[in-house]
């Protein structure tokens, strides 16, 4: 096989034609020079270069095969130059899992046009998915990381979670209901009200937490429909068909007709958290995570 060091002398020889001045160059002795360019003459089966005792010149297949040299080292060298951004993490692509949730609190957007700032190589690719389902993707190596509410039901061995937000649970109400009026509304309030909520994760997420705040309080929602996302839920409260527990980045969703306010006497917050693999190599991902762990600042419970 051809050796890149070779294509290099030939190179810095035809723009020097002087052995002396070449070798000098290259930091190498003039006869190590003469040998290597020797090799790769023999090896290649022409004559590169014509040499007199006041000259040295480049023949026809000496030209021909310098353009192809030139090319070839040029591509050697961005090889080299992706691998060493490949190996800090400039280059590459992360595969994100996420809940719908997860865009209101801006947290995700944030982090990746921050990361992307120094990284503009790194490709993202996103992926609205459900709690159980990131869990299986990102320990099977699917998905690099996700983004997901807590609490979650069993957690995998080789994969790891860390919240990354907290925010208050608060009620979306239609514009216009009796309790819009009031400055915080109790669970008390609530028992004769119809529901709108989101599609259920068994023991998971979002769903299970207002489920306990419910059976703390003695309060047993009457779900009368069901959204896949909060987007739809917003719209069916803006309808008037019910009351809904939502996270308080709901708010940056501002649509007509709905009302948001605190629940009185409620001091549980909703967990947007990141899951990962805890045996991560791959550099890109790594220095993503990192990224996210240096900005949390989220209190202890």
């Amino acid at each position: 096989m051809m050796e890149l060091r070779r294509l290099k002398y030939m190179s810095v020889l035809a723009e020097e034609l002087h052995f002396g001045k070449a070798a000098e160059r290259l930091g190498i002795a003039q006869p190590a020079l003469t040998q290597q360019i020797q090799a790769l003459e023999r090896e290649l089966g022409v004559e590169l270069f014509q040499r007199t005792k006041r000259s040295v010149k480049l023949t026809v297949a000496g030209r021909v095969t310098l353009n192809e040299a030139v090319r070839t080292l040029q591509q050697a060298e961005k090889t080299a130059l992706v691998a060493r951004q490949a190996r800090r993490g400039e280059l590459g692509h992360i595969e994100i899992g996420f809940v719908g949730s997860a865009i209101f609190s801006g947290v995700l957007s944030k982090a990746i046009s921050r990361f992307r700032e120094d990284n503009p190589l790194v490709e993202f690719r996103l992926n609205e998915i459900g709690i159980v389902q990131q869990l299986d993707d990102v320990s099977s190596g699917r998905l690099d990381l996700g983004i997901l509410r807590l609490p979650v039901k069993s957690l995998p061995s080789d994969v790891a979670i860390m919240s990354l937000y907290r925010e208050p649970i608060i009620l979306a109400i239609p514009r216009g209901h009796h309790l819009a009026r009031q400055k915080a509304v109790t669970l008390d309030a609530l028992k004769s009200e119809p529901f709108v909520a989101v599609q259920i994760q068994e023991g998971s997420g979002f769903n299970a937490q207002v489920a306990q705040i419910c059976a703390a309080g003695g309060l047993s929602p009457q779900i009368t429909q069901r959204a896949g996302q909060f987007t739809a839920l917003a719209g069916l409260v803006a309808g008037g068909l019910g009351v809904a527990f939502v996270p308080d980045s709901l708010r940056h969703l501002q649509i007509a007709d709905v009302i948001y306010r605190p629940l009185a006497k409620v001091n549980q917050q909703s967990d947007l958290a990141m899951v990962y693999r805890k045996s991560e190599r791959a550099p890109a991902v790594i220095a993503f995570v990192d990224q996210l762990k240096r900005s949390v600042k989220v209190p202890l419970r």
